[in-house]
């Protein structure tokens, strides 16, 4: 790869050291490259040692008892990069294209992408999978050092000077506000923190005229790894390269194409990675809307400054911006450091208000997000300031500041600390941290300033790197201490817990993919992904991109979903088990205890005949329609609630806020259905407790559109066929469905399913996207798959010509023809692609024709 330059009028100069800069006494030429290595990795090493000990301090995972999973990090992160390991290990069913296992099938790759992207996250195949934790705390802690050690040889591009000084300058960018209090426990927007120095070195190769195959290649790495953080990264660097370019003495000319050479560079690598790109953007246009959950990005502005202090933390949520004592002062005393051209003084001032100012600004907050702010952390972007104090301290500290300087920056810190001392983002650990570590970074610095012989200016950067690594420690320590999740409620130390083992180990040797899947079952709660996690086929499912399609058909069939739909909850009745494919699933016992229970199923593929789906089933839209009509049976009995007409609710009295349900009459209704059945409620939009006489109360906690409550059985119907159950509810203006109840005929159902088992099933072969079923001969009618028909699926009857499926009743329809039909083959290929593909084909193309052009220019020469 040619690290020639273009011409001479198309290169900026690398700027010198001056007098007085902090690379006095430094290594000759030849031995800098080793020393700016040794640096990288010292910073590296400090980095992940005071992010270790700062846990270890405070007794966390994976040193200690206290927990460091919490939320996503729990519910999705762990589980996650639990199927990585069973794909890695080829343990489950489905490939990075489909997953078999959640949401009774849904598609992958996007997840893939944005959750398990980062490199570091194949380290999991190397752990045992019980202990799939453990490598994902090595992602952050892997790409805390990584970040370090790249901000390092950044820094040494952006201004020469000692390797040592500016890896503490990366210390304080790998462990600042935005990693320690949520970046950590991401472990996929970690590689953002990674990607911002490299793609500022990618862009001071454009600068600079040279690597423009390596520079495409490392955007390309950076975009895979997690297009979301890339995203603001690109634009972080972009920024920084405008801002070299107006504070360089080039010409407009030379400005133009080095501007040129970063565009190509960065299109080029884009184009690499378009696959991932477009996989994801259409992923997330095709997912549960989230627009109801947007949080605001105003922040006061004392509250602001306040999180500019090591340790600092705000609730309600502000950008965490932190590097540290060291970086701090000397961004405060870069305004005085006369060395430093006014031009560039004033420059990387600017940027670092107008950066920090867009984080609290919508239009500009929605610029660094893609356009759309999120529903959760609000300052996704913060670490991209971070690196901008970094950027600006290492800048003051390469022409070492004179004492008078840094006095200046130490009475602007004083200031500061006096302005937020009592603000709430300022607890007991960052006031602490703060005036230790300004005190000791100012005294150090004023001593090293002093231009002391080399032992003593090495006994002094000693002396830095220590206080360094004490103010991160301690930084870490603290903020785990405010953060500790068990400080909310009762916590586990670790994701999986003795039931998720014993139900592994209880579902494992009954597992019969593909002629029934194995789900543990509501009962069975570990995380919002169990069925990753412990392994089984279940509809335990929690990802920002489960699609429209497949929230609604399984919500039509009477699914409980969380989250506006981008949770699924397993399923509890039996008829929907059925529908599914469900053939085993589990029985709590106790605490921890599991038995193995077999249920009927229908078979995974299995054919309907012509017009069943129409004959069962009044009124048409109701939810007991739809089970009909995908069973093929009559199985329900709905009577009408009350005297009202159908199609309109019943409004329920809530309870008197002074008594409890069971000491209050409550909403008593009274159905006829025939005895023994089992009797069923389903009001997805019911916050109350339902109670039949003999059975335990089940709570509904429906909130539409964010939670819709499942269908729950009730109790069985006595004797005389009067089935009475009585609704409590706090809350004025709920109301509950006239044909709220289902009487459920257990023998008529059980008969359906062996009627579609011994009719209409099918021999089926799963690869890890593609679905194969050998149907009775002649068929007729449709075959259904039981899962959902989300956009991406394509089947073929016969041999003949793939075409995407219907939706039968929610789940994924293959018409037969009236011809009669044996065979069926289904494939699933995300959205995007193959689109992507061709980009990224193009942008090899792109970047033989580069390396083509660069070889012969060269030979010209």
């Amino acid at each position: 790869m040619s690290h020639a330059p273009t011409t001479p009028a198309a290169v900026l100069p690398r700027p010198a050291d001056r007098r007085g800069g902090s690379g006095r006494g430094e290594a000759p030429p030849g031995r800098r490259p080793l020393l700016g290595a040794l640096a990288a990795l010292v910073s590296a090493l400090i980095a992940m040692t005071a992010y270790g000990a700062g846990l270890a301090a405070f007794g966390s995972y994976p040193f200690g008892p206290s927990p460091r999973a919490d939320n996503d990090l729990r519910h999705q992160y762990v589980p996650f990069h639990t199927h990585l390991w069973d794909l890695q290990h080829a343990a489950v069913p489905g490939d990075l294209l489909y997953n078999w296992q959640s949401g009774y099938g849904v598609g992958f790759l996007g997840d893939f992408f944005t959750y398990l992207a980062n490199p570091f996250s194949w380290l999991v195949g190397l752990f045992p999978r019980d202990q799939s934790e453990f490598p994902v705390f090595l992602v952050s802690l892997f790409s805390i050092g990584l970040a370090a050690a790249v901000m390092t040889v950044f820094l040494g591009r952006l201004r020469p000077g000692s390797p040592w000084l500016r890896a503490l300058m990366s210390v304080g960018y790998a462990l600042c506000g935005w990693t320690t209090a949520e970046g950590a426990i991401v472990p996929m927007w970690m590689w953002g923190l990674v990607a911002l120095p490299l793609l500022c070195i990618a862009a001071d190769w454009a600068l600079t005229g040279r690597r423009p195959l390596l520079g495409s290649l490392l955007v390309a790495l950076c975009w895979y790894a997690n297009f979301y953080t890339a995203a603001m990264a690109t634009l972080a660097a972009a920024l920084v390269l405008l801002l070299r370019l107006l504070t360089s003495t080039a010409d407009g000319r030379t400005r133009l194409r080095v501007l040129g050479r970063a565009a190509t560079m960065t299109a080029t690598g884009m184009l690499l990675a378009a696959p991932a790109i477009l996989v994801c953007a259409l992923a997330n246009a095709q997912a549960q809307p989230t627009d109801k959950y947007v949080v605001s990005v105003a922040t006061p502005a004392r509250t602001y400054l306040a999180m500019f202090l090591p340790g600092s933390i705000a609730s309600p949520s502000a950008p965490n911006v932190f590097t540290g004592s060291l970086v701090l002062l000397l961004v405060l005393a870069l305004p005085f450091q006369s060395r430093v051209p006014v031009r560039e003084r004033v420059a990387w001032s600017v940027l670092i208000t107008l950066t920090a100012l867009s984080f609290v600004f919508t239009p500009t907050a929605k610029l660094w997000q893609g356009l759309a702010l999120p529903h959760g952390a609000p300052f996704r972007e913060s670490f991209v300031l971070s690196g901008f104090l970094a950027m600006a301290a290492w800048l003051c500290l390469a022409r070492m500041p004179r004492p008078r300087a840094l006095l200046g920056g130490a009475a602007l810190l004083a200031l500061l600390l006096a302005f937020t001392y009592d603000a709430q983002p300022v607890g007991g650990h960052a006031l602490t941290g703060s005036l230790a570590g300004g005190a000791a970074v100012t005294a150090l610095l004023l001593l090293y300033a002093r231009g002391l012989r080399r032992p003593a200016r090495a006994a002094v950067a000693g002396l830095l790197a220590v206080t360094v690594l004490a103010g991160a420690t301690y930084c870490v320590y603290g903020l785990t201490d405010l953060l500790d999740p068990a400080k909310r409620g009762p916590a586990r130390a670790q994701t999986m817990t003795q039931l998720g083992l014993n139900t592994r180990q209880a579902l494992g040797p009954r597992d019969r993919w593909p002629d029934a899947r194995t789900d543990p079952g509501p009962g069975v709660f570990v995380t919002n992904n169990d069925a990753m996690l412990l392994g089984t086929q279940g509809g335990s499912y929690y990802s920002s991109y489960i699609t429209r399609e497949t929230a609604g058909a399984l919500a039509g069939l009477g699914l409980g979903e969380a989250m506006g739909g981008r949770h699924l909850w397993p399923v509890r009745d039996p008829v929907l088990q059925a529908l599914l494919g469900i053939g085993t699933t589990l029985d709590v016992i106790g605490t921890d205890g599991v038995r193995v229970r077999e249920t009927p199923a229908v078979p995974l593929v299995a054919v309907r005949p012509p017009g069943s789906d129409r004959a069962y089933g009044a009124p048409a839209d109701s939810v007991w329609a739809r089970r009909q009509a995908a069973l093929g049976a009559r199985v329900y009995e709905v009577p009408v609630l009350g005297a009202q007409d159908p199609r309109r609710g019943l409004r329920l009295s809530p309870d008197p806020a002074d008594a409890g349900a069971a000491g209050t009459p409550g909403n008593t209704f009274t159905a006829r259905c025939t005895p023994g059945a089992r009797a069923f409620l389903y009001a997805p939009a019911l916050r109350a407790d339902v109670a039949a006489p003999g059975s335990p109360s089940e709570g509904f906690y429906g909130d539409p559109p964010q939670r819709l409550a499942p269908l729950k059985e009730l109790g069985t119907v006595p004797a005389d066929g009067r089935f009475t159950f009585t609704v409590h509810t706090g809350e004025d203006g709920q109301s509950l469905p006239a044909d709220a109840l289902g009487c459920l005929d257990v023998p008529a159902f059980e008969q359906a399913v062996r009627t579609l088992r011994e009719t209409g099933g099918a021999t089926v072969t799963t690869g890890g996207h593609t679905l194969t079923a050998r149907l009775p001969h002649g068929s007729t009618g449709t075959a259904v798959v039981a899962t959902t028909a989300p956009p991406g699926w394509t089947c073929s009857v016969d041999g003949g010509p793939a075409r995407p499926p219907v939706s039968y009743q929610g789940l994924l329809g293959v018409p037969l023809g009236k011809d009669g039909a044996s065979r069926i083959a289904c494939a699933y290929r995300p959205p995007g692609l193959t689109a992507g593909l061709a980009g990224t084909g193009a942008g090899a193309l792109a970047l033989v024709g580069v390396g083509v052009f660069t070889r012969l220019r060269l030979r010209r020469r």
